[in-house]
């Protein structure tokens, strides 16, 4: 498939190429490591949900990810079902339509960047923060690990939650809270995100995200990793081109790889909009080099988790009389739309409605390899979109 940043890459079957494998309970997404690239580019899997969301609680363990290697792009994000379903085996595209309906980056990153990019797309008129989420922008927030640092902990565990209120995401390296990895998992024990987009004046989250299906993804290059190269003192001395070294260099992607010990996603069992609460914290926001500018890889973990929150609005001469809160109830969704991509120190914590613990099951685990229920619920994973 064409990809649809721009990438050297050539999105095949993962079964037929034999970079999809399972072992010890773990699935493992591989790339080419063997060959001089050819065609379309370095060959590389992509993996698309068949359900799609609104609202949910989704928790990854990640035992590797691809390293912070040069030419390499990475990512998991959330992508809108409106322009997944205009794709073609033969040609994924973005097409007129995105980025209607979101994108959510969960984790994401470039080259030798060892630092998390957490970003959304949007259509016009969602703001967080002073920063503006429209098109391949978008409004980021860098905080927590990425690529090397990563597999030199041994792994991550990342949990975004989605509600009304905004979207939180978590990142440990390492040791998880224990519920994180339960049938019964609870944020509100899990202290401030890495990051926050909190709704509010400057974008309604319920009006700019929905239908969302969850992908994984490895690309090459494009217009983020590729328009960076000249910028990258490291990646520039490999090769002219990232491009050319890509093509010419195989051996260098074999710590390119996924191995995805668990992903649950947990929805709101009644269907209907939910509300959470999470903890803010301090920090710097940015914009996300994807897929225009090129950014400068950045090291290190910010001090303080930094939270992305749009300005308060101008208070009523008469306040409206606040809802009666209404318990959250994370648990069997039904698969979710069936389809066709503080801390000490920070603000005070942030209280919102409707917060209750989570369901005691998930609705869909990518655990113990692939079994023909999770094939079936979750994922199609030979590149190709769900007819």
């Amino acid at each position: 498939d064409d990809d649809p940043t721009e990438g050297y890459v050539d999105y095949v079957d993962g079964q037929a190429s034999g970079l999809f494998s399972q072992s010890g309970g773990s699935v493992k997404l591989s790339v080419d490591s063997s060959n001089v690239a050819s065609g379309r580019g370095r060959q590389s899997l992509r993996l698309t949900s068949k359900a799609s969301y609104n609202h949910a609680l989704i928790i990854l363990d990640i035992g590797h990810m691809p390293d912070s290697i040069c030419g390499v792009w990475p990512a998991l994000y959330l992508k809108a079902q409106s322009w997944a379903n205009d794709l073609e085996a033969s040609s994924w595209s973005t097409g007129p339509d995105w980025p209607s309906n979101g994108e959510i980056d969960v984790l994401e990153g470039v080259n030798t960047q060892t630092t998390n990019k957490m970003t959304l797309h949007s259509d016009p008129g969602c703001s967080i923060n002073g920063k503006d989420c429209q098109g391949s922008q978008g409004c980021s927030i860098d905080a927590g690990p990425y690529g090397s640092k990563i597999n030199s902990a041994g792994g991550a565990t990342f949990a975004l939650e989605w509600t009304s209120d905004g979207m939180s995401i978590w990142s440990w390296s390492g040791s998880a809270p224990s519920d994180a990895s339960s049938d019964s998992p609870d944020p509100s024990g899990w202290g401030s995100p890495a990051g926050s987009f909190l709704s509010g004046s400057g974008c309604d989250i319920d009006s700019f995200f929905k239908n969302q299906q969850i992908v994984f993804d490895t690309t090459f290059c494009g217009v983020w990793a590729g328009d960076s190269w000249p910028d990258d003192p490291t990646c520039s001395a490999l090769a002219p081109t990232c491009q050319e070294y890509v093509q010419n260099n195989p051996s260098a992607f074999k710590d390119a790889y996924w191995t995805i010990n668990s992903l649950k996603v947990f929805t709101n069992s009644d269907g209907s909009s939910s509300s959470g609460s999470s903890t803010g914290g301090t920090g710097s926001t940015g914009t996300s080099p994807k897929p225009s500018a090129p950014v400068q890889s950045s090291g290190g973990e910010a001090s303080q988790p930094p939270v992305a929150s749009p300005p308060a609005p101008a208070p009523a001469s008469t306040p409206a009389p606040s809802p009666a809160p209404v318990p959250t109830a994370w648990g069997p969704g039904g698969g979710g739309n069936r389809g066709g991509r503080g801390g000490r120190g920070g603000p005070p914590r942030i209280r919102r409605r409707e917060r209750g613990r989570h369901s005691q099951k998930s609705i869909v685990e990518l655990s113990g390899g692939i079994n023909e229920q999770t094939e079936a619920v979750l994922f199609r994973g030979d590149g190709r979109r769900e007819s």
